[in-house]
């Protein structure tokens, strides 16, 4: 996506974060059996990491990825007081709903593309991911020896 389109995105994000957390909320009881037996504090609390979670997701729209500084606060709101199971569980029910309540708005309204579609969806998962340490970054000098590992094996047929 390019800047521009970006930048309309994550507008229509922030306008719509209210509703979109909503939505995200209103999920719980179908996508998290352990919201079930939340109290009313846990829910809270809840709520307040999905809402810092998806302004992060917004930000991720718009710029393609957050400083440091954003990175550990939305983490740490995310994984405050709760496993990371829990953690990863809020973040895929913001990701489903959320990104999908989102890229039905911007089509109806801007006419989004089936690739920008899955470009939102492919960054949120992304997002979702590096919230947890997930991200997947190869290592260099590795990356390197397996290449050199596999030059030096030869073809794999014979």
């Amino acid at each position: 996506m390019d800047a521009a389109h970006r930048a309309w995105v994550a507008t229509t994000g922030r306008r719509l974060l209210p509703a979109l957390l909503d939505a995200v909320v209103e999920s719980w009881d179908d996508l998290l059996a352990e919201a079930a037996s939340w109290t009313p504090d846990e829910r809270r609390a809840a709520r307040e990491a999905t809402a810092v979670a998806l302004d992060g997701m917004m930000d991720v729209f718009e710029r393609g990825d957050l400083d440091e500084t954003s990175w550990t606060r939305v983490r740490e709101a995310v994984l405050r007081g709760r496993d990371r199971e829990v953690a990863a569980e809020l973040l895929r029910s913001a990701r489903l709903i959320a990104v999908d309540k989102l890229a039905e708005h911007l089509d109806k309204t801007g006419g989004l593309t089936l690739d920008a579609r899955w470009e939102l969806q492919r960054e949120a998962a992304v997002f979702c991911d590096a919230l947890l340490g997930v991200r997947s970054e190869p290592d260099p000098a590795a990356f390197d020896e397996l290449l050199v590992d596999l030059e030096r094996s030869g073809p794999d047929y014979a």
